[in-house]
C-alpha cells in the first residue's frame, strides 16, 4: 500500500488544528480575505457553473466566499494556519 506524501499529511494536521483549536472570523473578514488571495499569483481560481473555486497552490487549501467549514479563509491565523505566501501572510499585511 502506497503511503500517503508528507504534503498531505501536513494538510491534515493543518486542518485539524484549526477545527479543533482556531476561532472562527466574521463573514466581513471572510470577503476581505477571499479578494486579498483573489488577486495572488499563487491562487489557482477555476470558474463553474456554481461559481469559482479557489485553491491555494502553496499549500493545497481551498478558499470559499462563505463559512464552509474546509475553508482557509474561515479561521483565525495561527502558527500552522492561515495564509503561507513565501513573502509572508497577505492577510496579516493588509490586517485582516
Amino acid at each position: 500500500m502506497k503511503r500517503p506524501s508528507r504534503n498531505l499529511i501536513r494538510k491534515t494536521v493543518s486542518l485539524a488544528s484549526a477545527l479543533v483549536a482556531g476561532r472562527r472570523v466574521a463573514n466581513e473578514r471572510i470577503c476581505r480575505r477571499i479578494e486579498i488571495c483573489a488577486r495572488c499569483p499563487y491562487v489557482r481560481i477555476k470558474r463553474t457553473r456554481k461559481g469559482r473555486k479557489m485553491l491555494c497552490r502553496i499549500c493545497g487549501c481551498r478558499l470559499r466566499g462563505n463559512r464552509s467549514l474546509i475553508n482557509l479563509a474561515r479561521y483565525e491565523e495561527a502558527k500552522r494556519y492561515g495564509c503561507k505566501h513565501p513573502r509572508g501572510s497577505r492577510w496579516k499585511k493588509e490586517g485582516v
